[in-house]
This record gives C-alpha cells, sequence and structure tokens, in this order.
C-alpha cells in the first residue's frame, strides 16, 4: 500500500517535473507560437527554441503619431546538436522579418501590437515563428 501511494505521488508529480504544456513539437515551414519562457522542438533537425524575453519595445503605439516605426526585439536560446546559441530577433514596426541562423531561416512577427495608454505584459507577448532551410 505504501507503494502504491508513493507511484501515485510520482505520477500527480510528472507533469510539475518534465514541464509538460510548456514545449510545442513543430515542423519546418509551418508557423507556431511561443509565449515567454516557452521551447518548441523542431522535428527531425535537432534544434530545440526557447522564447526567452522580449528585451525592447519601443513600437509605435496605435492611435499615436510617431516619428519612427520603432521596433521590437526578442531573445530565443536555440540549442541544435546540443551547441546552445543566444540569438536576437528584431522586428521593425508592422513587418514581418526573417533573420538567418547556420542553414536555416527564422520568419517571425510579435504581438500584441502597442496600443496608446495600455501597457504590455509581459506573460501576453507571443512570438510566430516559422523555421526553414535555407536555399529551399
Amino acid at each position: 500500500m505504501k507503494r502504491l501511494g508513493l507511484l501515485m505521488g510520482l505520477v500527480l508529480l510528472m507533469p510539475l517535473v518534465s514541464g509538460c504544456g510548456n514545449s510545442v513539437l513543430a515542423k519546418l515551414d509551418s508557423e507556431f507560437t511561443l509565449s515567454p519562457g516557452q521551447s518548441a522542438r523542431i522535428a527531425g533537425e535537432g534544434m530545440d527554441i526557447k522564447f526567452v524575453d522580449v528585451t525592447a519595445d519601443s513600437r509605435c503605439p496605435k492611435g499615436v503619431e510617431c516619428i519612427q516605426a520603432g521596433a521590437v526585439t526578442c531573445e530565443i536560446a536555440i540549442t541544435k546538436n546540443n551547441v546552445k546559441t543566444q540569438l536576437f530577433l528584431g522586428e521593425v514596426g508592422t513587418m514581418i522579418n526573417s533573420t538567418p541562423f547556420q542553414n536555416y531561416t527564422f520568419t517571425f512577427h510579435v504581438s500584441p501590437y502597442p496600443e496608446a495608454g495600455k501597457k504590455i505584459a509581459e506573460n501576453d507577448y507571443r512570438l510566430y515563428l516559422t523555421v526553414s532551410k535555407s536555399g529551399q
């Protein structure tokens, strides 16, 4: 009976320990979405990508007239073949952007877009990312 109780306790703790629900399985050339702190594994590529944080957001808010469009910068951590790399993705205004990494291209955009008088909470940001092999 003691073993059964221990086993049940372990079963209940497994989702907390393994981080279930915090990782996404993604495919090349298909858009996926990450929240800050969330990771994705790119199927068949031996690559994991973690959306670490939004490091800056100076985009001109909706409803405001600005001299410049501003930009948003996101930090991601890439693990490929057990080698970790830090990469910063920058988006200007509302344009969808691309950044090269090794033999891949990351196409991305960030939401939500700022609005006048409203602060975006860190956990409200979403990184929409598509990973493609370069030259395909």
